[in-house]
């Protein structure tokens, strides 16, 4: 039978737990913060943490020095694109290798694992090759295809086991 551990000791783990965490989250708790502050309260000595002219001018100046509407929808379709057609190829295979096997599921699944190991620069020749003569440079479902089947075997592994 499992012992448990003692109260103190899990107080102190976890208090230490904590305590480590709000380490690691204060820089991006600083950074969220300065986003709503003014050029002059973000710069002032001493700094101020929570008593300073709240502002939501900063977000305002970079939606109209750019179009960060569109670059944030571009990186959601990108991501979300990629998964989902990374997923629709990975499926497939992962379960036929899973439950339709051979004796040479295991070195398939090994020897695309390795291509992760290969340089991304060793394929980009061939593939903007490939893309120049389909017509998919500088296009958002040249880049999806180009992400989701770089995921395609670490996909296909995690699905696989």
């Amino acid at each position: 039978m499992a012992r448990s551990t003692p109260l103190p000791r899990r107080l102190i783990n976890s208090g230490f737990a904590w305590a480590v965490g709000l380490l690691m989250f204060g820089p991006v708790l600083w950074m969220i913060l300065t986003s709503f502050k003014t050029e002059v309260d973000a710069s002032a000595m001493p700094p101020q943490f929570l008593f300073f002219h709240w502002t939501l001018e900063n977000y305002l100046t970079v939606q109209e020095r750019s179009d960060y509407l569109l670059h944030a929808w571009n990186s959601i379709f990108l991501s979300f694109g990629a998964t989902i057609f990374g997923l629709l190829v990975a499926i497939p295979a992962a379960w036929a290798m899973a439950f339709a096997p051979n004796k040479r599921t295991k070195d398939v699944l090994l020897w695309m694992l390795s291509t992760k190991m290969m340089p991304a620069v060793g394929a980009l020749v061939p593939i903007y090759l490939i893309f120049r003569d389909t017509g998919m440079l500088d296009n958002r479902w040249g880049l999806l295809v180009v992400l989701g089947m770089g995921n395609l075997p670490i996909v296909v592994w995690m699905l696989y086991t």
